[in-house]
């Protein structure tokens, strides 16, 4: 071997060691996987072991995970402060902290004649007194019938909601009450507080349901009604966890009213007709998940939470009051209307809507925070009267353009001096316009409340 071989050799030899320690610290065996590493060639195709392969001790493949970002304590804007309760304020479920849920009733008199967990299966009337412990149910195919004046009493035996006391209808239910001679269903203890009876069940019942002139208080809920058809006129609720809940049921309610319940009507898929009624003083007036709405000279005030929350709902709202709630109205993704009516002095906003194709017009907007915040342009508001908000009349949330063309703004307003009861595109380049132009002249002609709504 000559020179010139020799240290050809020894620099072949020095790369080879070069390169396999290289390998070792990144992991590679030989050679040919380091170079796998840096040409990608076509995998080579493996047969499957006949066995599995025990792979009990072997280490999980690592994944990558990230760091997690540290929370800020910085308030955020106020344009992205939710304008309604959080859903875990406590309103959500009322039966939680219900305070008759515990409650139970003294011994019931000697004399009296007490119905047990009873199963009803032919057609019956009650009158007078009736007191009763447990369940009772009227069977289908079966009328239960309460002359005007009856007193429904329900005793509570055992503490907890599981046992609390009710009448579960799955035949027909007819309350003939009076104006002056009502029917009542209440606890039998003195003055009701609400969950310390569960409350009146209609459960797949077709019938022709009436209920007229009927008090209902104390209850977890005062009426529960899944899959049925029910009339009523001159019903009350009061003192409820939910006063009236309607799941997939079709119902029509006149003249009535529900009170000091934590929710006052509940709708789920359902269709009513509410005519006439008062919601007063509840944590949350009226709730509905894709049901159809109509409701007319109703009042909503009082509410510590929403007076009106729709989501995924069809509805006409006439000849309504809206007031004195945390916000009055709050629509997302409806369709549907609010005309004529007046929405009124609300600690936040007075309507909101969102992804909601909803006509306002007619109506009155005044002395809430912020009178309207819609969150894009599919609604529209015209021939309404904004005045007296606090914060803004128009709030726009979102990015799209948002019409309110032909409203009245007050004496001496017009579309060039409205810049600070706007809030838009001027005070943010991200968010839509509220287009304004051209205004009333004068105040429109609005429709007055009917008696109940006034």
């Amino acid at each position: 071997m000559t020179m010139n071989h020799a240290r050809r050799f020894i620099r072949i030899m020095a790369c080879c060691l070069a390169v396999t320690g290289f390998g070792l610290l990144t992991g590679c065996a030989t050679l040919t996987e380091l170079m796998g590493k840096w040409h990608v060639q076509p995998s080579p195709v493996e047969t499957p072991p006949t066995a599995p392969a025990d792979t009990s001790a072997a280490s999980p493949p690592a994944v990558a995970t990230e760091r997690p970002v540290a929370k800020s304590n910085v308030a955020p804007p106020p344009e992205q402060v939710p304008p309604v309760p959080a859903a875990d304020s406590g309103i959500a479920d009322p039966r939680r902290t219900l305070p008759g849920l515990d409650r139970l009733a003294s011994a019931a008199p000697v004399a009296a004649t007490v119905l047990r967990n009873l199963l009803i299966t032919e057609d019956t009337t009650w009158r007078g007194v009736v007191d009763i412990e447990g369940w009772v149910r009227i069977a289908p195919q079966t009328t239960l019938t309460l002359e005007p004046g009856t007193v429904v009493r329900f005793r509570r035996t055992t503490p907890g909601i599981a046992t609390a006391p009710g009448l579960l209808v799955q035949g027909r239910l007819v309350v003939r009450g009076s104006t002056d001679a009502p029917v009542r269903f209440t606890p039998a203890n003195g003055t009701p507080l609400a969950g310390e009876w569960y409350g009146i069940v209609l459960l797949a019942s077709e019938k022709k349901n009436i209920i007229e002139h009927c008090r209902v208080e104390g209850a977890v809920m005062g009426l529960d009604v899944s899959y049925s058809t029910l009339t009523m006129s001159g019903a009350s609720f009061s003192s409820c966890g939910t006063g009236v809940r309607l799941a997939e049921s079709v119902v029509t309610f006149a003249g009535g009213e529900v009170s000091d319940c934590e929710v006052g009507m509940e709708l789920d898929g359902s269709e009513i007709d509410l005519r006439d009624v008062r919601l007063n003083g509840n944590a949350d007036g009226l709730t509905a998940r894709r049901s159809s709405l109509y409701l007319s000279g109703a009042r909503v005030s009082g509410c510590k939470g929403t007076g009106i929350d729709a989501f995924d709902t069809r509805l006409r709202l006439e000849g309504a009051v809206v007031e004195r709630c945390e916000s009055g109205i709050v629509l997302t993704e409806c369709e549907g209307s609010v005309a004529h009516s007046l929405v009124a002095g609300n600690r936040r906003a007075g309507l909101i809507l969102s992804r909601s194709g909803v006509k306002l017009s007619g109506s009155e907007i005044t002395r809430n925070d912020v009178g309207l915040r819609v969150e894009d342009g599919r609604g529209i508001a015209w021939g309404n009267s904004f005045s007296g908000n606090g914060t803004y009349d128009i709030y726009n949330a979102g990015s799209e353009d948002f019409r309110a063309m032909a409203n009245w703004w007050g004496a001496e307003q017009s579309a060039q001096n409205l810049g600070d009861r706007l809030y838009d595109g001027e005070d943010d380049p991200v968010r839509g316009m509220v287009l304004v132009a051209p205004v009333l002249d004068s105040a429109p002609l609005l429709a007055a409340p009917n008696s109940v709504a006034k």
